[in-house]
């Protein structure tokens, strides 16, 4: 009878445990669901989506505001290090235009970080190369709006 007893409990702490972690595949297709209903109810259009990497690249142009989102597996509760900056050979330009994105959530194992940023005048260029890091491989969203 003990153990029957002890069996059941540990199939039930196995389910409990298994409902708890979630499907990343899963989570990250809901992740992306809200993403994409936020961003639209903002007039936001969408730009490109990189799967599962470590560096991803686009151009921004002037008086543009720009969403990016990084989605990565948070199973193993990893420190998430996101970062966008300014390609320019100059370290200072560099320095001065990085940016780190803002934890806004986890959706099952599957957190999300965003990052907000408006472009103004950008040199007399009509475009600059942003560079994405992302650690762990994350999907990396984009969204911009005139």
């Amino acid at each position: 009878m003990k153990s029957i007893l002890t069996i059941v409990l540990a199939m039930c702490c196995f389910a409990s445990v298994s409902a708890q972690t979630g499907n990343y595949a899963n989570d990250l297709k809901s992740a992306e669901e809200t993403i994409k209903k936020n961003v639209f109810k903002n007039n936001f259009k969408y730009l490109i989506t990189y799967s599962e990497k470590t560096n991803a690249s686009f151009s921004v142009s002037p008086k543009t505001e720009y969403r990016v989102y990084f989605v990565y597996d948070n199973t193993n509760h990893p420190v998430g290090k996101f970062k966008a900056y300014l390609m320019n050979p100059d370290k200072k330009i560099v320095a001065k235009y990085t940016a780190v994105p803002e934890d806004i959530g986890q959706i099952g194992v599957a957190r999300v970080q965003r990052l907000k940023f408006t472009t103004k005048d950008i040199g007399g260029k009509d475009t600059q190369p942003i560079k994405l890091e992302a650690s762990p491989k994350a999907t990396i969203y984009i969204f911009y709006k005139n």
